[in-house]
């Protein structure tokens, strides 16, 4: 069992949350020696801090290009956040340094978010919106619909996926079918199926969320021949990444409504960038897609929950134990 307590941990990502960040883990380890790294994506190598070398742990949103290279014995990257197909495509991580994610971290406020796109569309409240800003009082819509009782597609069973399960279930009584290889049964899914019948329930469903990781075998899955499966009646909400679902043939779905409508927080690209949707993008203009800044995860507990799970991870490590959230790389 490895009892150290001299370990040097690196703490990167935005200023403000680096900050945050080393402020909860020295609560947990005051004696823990920490290197702030208020950097999000390095532009050279003159941002290395002092002492880089001997860095044990690295907890950051991004694998650095400058100062990954210049540790001596990594011995574990944590992610803090759930998405890890960036820093795999780094290739800055060797093999034999443990890798883990904040998986499960954000999966309630992502899972709030998801509901809040269903009752956007099925409510109409961009038109009342719409109505408030013009002093409008119209009663006359257009018939609005339910979430009881309606086919819901979760895509992918993992922390996410199951979070918006239950909500759907147990907040809407939603109809709820899962798709996913490995989760063989879940309390608040009505059934789940192989992907294998993933053409069979989108066209059975009146809402598909993606909940999947990015892998060579989800990337892509969603295209053309899958849309047009779909209800026209159906919607669409990707919360994943965006190279899940074929860009070119979701911008055709949308715009000679093969589907009634979609919702979209991630996009196509380094999810840690800010500015992944062109401004002059088409997407922004087509009135039934409903689209928000890759910001569904950022709550006021978003810090404190991935610092825990870092932490717990880092109480494992100290101790010789597994580590939960282990990302294996290929």
């Amino acid at each position: 069992m490895n009892k150290r307590r001299d370990l040097t941990v690196l703490v990167g990502g935005l200023g403000f949350m680096v900050q945050e960040y080393v402020g909860l883990i020295q609560k947990e380890f005051p004696a823990l020696n920490i290197i702030p790294y208020p950097v999000l994506q390095e532009s050279d190598a003159s941002q290395v801090p002092a002492g880089i070398e001997k860095v044990d742990v690295v907890a950051s949103f991004n694998a650095y290009p400058h100062a990954l290279p210049r540790i001596e014995d990594l011995k574990w990257f944590h992610i803090l956040m759930t998405g890890y197909e960036h820093i795999l495509a780094t290739g800055l991580i060797p093999k034999d340094v443990l890798l883990t994610t904040s998986a499960g971290s954000v999966s309630i406020p992502v899972a709030e978010v998801v509901m809040g796109y269903l009752l956007f569309f099925v409510k109409k409240f961009k038109a009342s919106l719409e109505n408030q800003g013009m002093h409008k009082m119209d009663r006359m819509l257009g018939q609005m619909r339910e979430l009881h009782d309606r086919n819901l597609a979760v895509l992918g069973l993992g922390h996410l996926g199951k979070e918006v399960a239950k909500k759907a279930k147990l907040g809407f009584g939603m109809r709820v079918t899962g798709v996913d290889s490995l989760v063989p049964e879940f309390e608040y899914a009505d059934r789940i199926v192989k992907p294998g019948e993933l053409d069979q329930v989108l066209s059975e469903s009146d809402f598909v969320v993606i909940t999947l990781p990015l892998t060579p075998e989800t990337e892509g899955m969603i295209s053309a021949a899958q849309l047009k499966r779909m209800k026209p009646t159906a919607y669409l909400v990707n919360v994943a990444r965006g190279e899940i679902l074929d860009k070119a043939a979701f911008t055709a779905a949308l715009k000679e409504r093969w589907i009634a409508g979609a919702a979209i927080d991630v996009f196509w690209g380094d999810p840690t960038k800010e500015a992944v949707l062109d401004q002059d993008d088409e997407l922004w203009d087509l009135d039934n897609l409903f689209i928000t800044a890759h910001n569904a995860t950022g709550t006021d507990r978003y810090i404190a929950r991935t610092a825990q799970v870092f932490c717990d991870n880092l109480k494992r490590f100290m101790a010789g134990e597994p580590l939960v959230n282990i990302v294996r790389q290929r």
